[in-house]
């Protein structure tokens, strides 16, 4: 009975922030959201990264720079909010900072058939390369690797202007 409970609870919590919050945060209509992160769900769990990657950006360049409370965030602090916000709307589990042996990992996202590890860097802060050397150099997978699932490492370049993601790359 309690798994019920927990389950409708999860339903509509995972509602209200589909809802509500992401477009508000986005400024767009309901109905434009939910097609992208439609999209974005599907296209995680199938591990269609190109796809998956497109739907992220269009979502991500949405979010108005203006709002004041993130406007006043560090760059890569307001990425994570942001991305961290969008992984909870559509129903992944998401771990943002998550603490291992060897370091902290930005953001952990995980389906029910994937484990995702992004390691995000801004433009200025070295980009793409350095966020795939530091996936290698700290072994970030490591932790996941008796995972059932597929684990996939993504080095996520994102624009130190607020402009949005610049590039990703599979590691």
């Amino acid at each position: 009975m309690f798994c019920i409970h927990l389950a409708i609870l999860r339903l509509f919590t995972c509602c209200s922030l589909y809802d509500t919050v992401l477009p508000a945060l986005t400024l767009r209509s309901n109905g434009d959201i939910q097609s992208i992160q439609s999209s974005l769900f599907l296209s995680f769990q199938l591990g269609n990264l190109p796809e998956a990657m497109k739907c992220l950006k269009a979502l991500i360049a949405d979010v108005p720079y203006s709002n004041k409370k993130l406007a006043s965030m560090d760059m890569e602090e307001r990425y994570r909010l942001i991305m961290s916000t969008i992984f909870n709307a559509i129903g992944c589990r998401v771990e943002v900072e998550k603490m291992i042996a060897t370091g902290r990992i930005d953001m952990v996202v995980e389906t029910t058939n994937f484990v995702y590890v992004l390691e995000l860097k801004l433009s200025n802060n070295g980009g793409i390369d350095a966020a795939t050397e530091q996936i290698r150099a700290k072994q970030y997978i490591e932790p996941f690797k008796a995972d059932k699932r597929k684990v996939v490492a993504l080095a996520i370049e994102l624009d130190d202007k607020g402009k949005g993601l610049v590039d990703w790359k599979e590691v």
